[in-house]
């Protein structure tokens, strides 16, 4: 079918003279249609060893998404014609949902394409246009697939929580035909007008919280959520990751600049609050510039790095430990609260002044949380 559709659209430019507008609109189409993978594949490494091996070098922790995909590899072992799964990785910025992509695609084996839909309004950034109009494209699927130049790659769905709606239509819909497993077999691309085949594709999304994503797309995918890191694992992945890659970047040896556990644990607690990761590697980079820029001036004033002296590199203590910000008091209290972004100490204080008996609830509060903290007797 392809075939003759290629055919007969190379029929018409053979007619076409080549000064006629229609000429270059007919070349490019075909040139993409030659672009496109029609028959070629990857073959999957199946050593479950080596793609453990692989994920385990690239990433500390995240055991439950290990799991997941030694799981998949079993199957296409068993059952070598199964469909690609549909993955999303839910959680906060900064734990490494991205890069885990780049490292399934590198374990399996499969080549790696990435469509970026943070911000997407138009409808046709993933069904493409028509050809009828002037400047028309394949949609994002389209030219990922020309990219990846395979049938089977590893297609990464970046921010798919952000797919925004407006009169141009509503992406997010656009994106249920490429990723129910019963219809992706046939995918129709409005520049390209015939079905494609995105069924031997290995679908991850990634996105930061799921309330923004509609019920019928988050049914297609498999949900798997990556919490925020604890201090133990930011410990070791700034051991085994950010300390030796930021050290590189910025030129400086082994000898010239240590970072000690108690060192970077003073890091992660006074100048980081995050649930990832970023920040730790930003103060880390920040402390690599620095001792180099000592090393260049060989500049003696400035104490060597340690964990005595690392305010004079860093300045002020940003956050205080818990027992020095909430210190016990009459009338104060702690309480715990949960975000995207990982969790929250809130202190509580309540202070009585002279009136009526009434209570007043300050602070950016919800309903629920007002009516949780007001007195029956006041309700009522």
């Amino acid at each position: 079918e392809v075939r003759d559709t290629f055919m007969k659209e190379l029929a018409k430019l053979e007619r076409t003279h080549p000064q006629s507008p229609d000429y270059s609109v007919q070349l490019n189409y075909l040139q993409t249609m030659l672009n496109l993978p029609w028959g070629t594949y990857t073959t999957d490494n199946l050593n479950l060893k080596n793609a453990e091996k692989t994920l385990n070098k690239d990433h500390y922790g995240l055991e439950k998404i290990k799991e997941r995909i030694l799981e998949y590899l079993s199957v296409r072992i068993l059952s070598p014609e199964s469909k690609g799964p549909i993955l999303c990785f839910v959680g906060p910025p900064g734990v490494g949902k991205t890069s885990l992509a780049q490292s399934i695609a590198r374990a399996l084996g499969r080549n790696f394409s990435r469509i970026s839909l943070g911000g997407v309004h138009d409808e046709a950034e993933i069904r493409g246009h028509r050809r009828t109009y002037i400047g028309a494209m394949p949609g994002r699927f389209i030219e990922a697939m020309q990219q990846a130049k395979t049938i089977n790659p590893l297609l990464l769905l970046d921010e798919i929580d952000k797919v925004g709606n407006d009169f141009r239509g509503d992406p997010a819909s656009a994106l249920l035909e490429a990723l129910g497993p019963e219809q992706n077999k046939e995918f129709h691309d409005n520049y390209i007008d015939i079905p494609y085949d995105l069924s031997k594709v290995f679908f991850i999304a990634t996105a930061n919280t799921l309330s923004t994503i509609p019920a019928a797309l988050l049914d297609r995918m498999e949900v798997i959520s990556l919490s925020g890191y604890t201090e133990g694992e930011k410990l070791e992945i700034a051991k085994k990751y950010l300390v030796p890659r930021q050290r590189k970047q910025n030129g400086l040896k082994a000898g010239q600049i240590k970072f000690s556990d108690t060192l970077l644990r003073k890091i992660i607690r006074n100048y980081t609050r995050e649930a990832g990761v970023r920040g730790l590697e930003r103060t880390i980079g920040s402390l690599c510039r620095k001792v180099a820029k000592k090393v260049v001036m060989h500049d003696e004033s400035m104490p060597e790095l340690s964990a005595r002296t690392y305010e004079k590199y860093l300045g002020p203590v940003k956050y205080m430990p818990m027992a020095e910000e909430h210190p016990s008091a009459v009338g104060r209290v702690n309480g715990l609260a949960w975000t995207a972004a990982g969790g929250e100490v809130l202190d509580t204080e309540a202070v009585a002044i002279p009136g009526k008996g009434r209570l007043t609830l300050t602070g950016s509060l919800g309903d629920v949380m007002k009516e949780s903290a007001t007195p029956p007797h006041i309700l009522m």
